[in-house]
């Protein structure tokens, strides 16, 4: 099944440059530029208008386009359905994975899973929440690991793991003296005791932003003083220096390096935020995708049961 067509079709769809279409498809512009023409004069109609050198799709481009992803998706079950007959031996999975994710979360279940299955190419997109979803509504992506939630019933979700959102402060900051201890290692600290202060925020589509608002909301605190900056480990560390007061997950924390020390407390009403991997439900996964699915949830419970371990000794 070839449906070179469509496909450059979708690539002039998604970079509006017959250059940068051109690049993503490995072929020349020329070329590029050659089929299009061919393709509008077969048609009848234009499929593309040209703004100096942006395409933007015409009426007829936008249903081409919308109909081509479908025709692409089809494909691409076909192959998964193929590959399973053939005992999974070759194929290739795309997913969305936070960055912060990747350090932690990768190496061990990556590992197992090209022993398992050499011949199959794994490509990892480190992508916020926001791209990542469109990526797999899209069909670009075969799932993501996401810690917020659409209420799109073509979705489902897979529990992984749960997290906590902390307030990360210097180790020196006086309002680390009046955390309570709910339980060994864990400390909660009332927002209201740093009203006052400067927050180091993230920005507002980030999923690490939108949980801090909530929290601030309900301690009834609107930042006076804030610095604005979408890296969560350079946020921990102007925290770590006394620039302010930063959020930030609590597994990634854990797994920063810092050049001084902070301190981080659980927050508000102390409610996990749950982490899951995200599916389309009228996606067909090969059997290769599903294990390494499964390579996800199992390392999360391995590493949940080597942590309650290291507590109890």
């Amino acid at each position: 099944m070839e449906l070179r067509e469509q496909h450059y079709v979708l690539a002039l769809g998604k970079h509006h440059s017959i250059k940068k279409a051109a690049e993503a498809l490995h072929v020349t512009p020329p070329t590029l530029s050659v089929f299009l023409s061919t393709l509008e004069h077969q048609l009848g109609t234009k499929l593309f208008d040209r703004l100096g050198k942006s395409f933007v799709p015409t009426a007829a481009g936008a249903l081409y386009l919308e109909t081509a992803e479908k025709m692409v998706q089809l494909e691409e079950e076909y192959q998964a359905r193929l590959g399973d007959l053939v005992k999974g031996i070759t194929g290739k999975i795309e997913f969305g994975i936070h960055l912060r994710r990747t350090s932690w979360l990768l190496p061990p279940v990556l590992h197992q899973f090209m022993k398992e299955y050499p011949q199959v190419e794994v490509l990892a997109h480190e992508l916020p929440s926001e791209p990542a979803f469109q990526g797999l509504f899209h069909g670009q992506l075969d799932f993501i690991i996401a810690n917020t939630k659409k209420e799109q019933p073509i979705l489902h979700y897979e529990p992984l793991y749960e997290d906590y959102l902390d307030v990360v402060l210097p180790a020196g900051h006086p309002a680390c003296q009046k955390a309570k201890e709910l339980s060994p290692g864990i400390f909660w600290l009332d927002l209201a005791l740093l009203q006052d202060e400067c927050f180091i925020l993230q920005l507002p589509e980030q999923s690490s932003r939108i949980y801090t608002d909530t929290f601030l909301h309900q301690a009834g605190i609107t930042p006076r003083r804030s610095i604005i900056l979408s890296n969560l480990e350079t946020a921990s560390q102007m925290a770590a220096e006394g620039m302010g007061i930063a959020f930030n997950f609590e597994q990634y924390i854990r797994h920063f390096s810092y050049t001084k020390e902070v301190r981080y407390f659980r927050i508000g009403n102390c409610r996990s935020i749950p982490y899951s991997i995200v599916t389309r439900k009228d996606k067909y996964l090969p059997i290769y995708t599903k294990r390494l699915i499964h390579l996800f949830t199992d390392s999360v419970r391995q590493k949940k049961a080597r942590e309650a371990l290291s507590a109890r000794s």
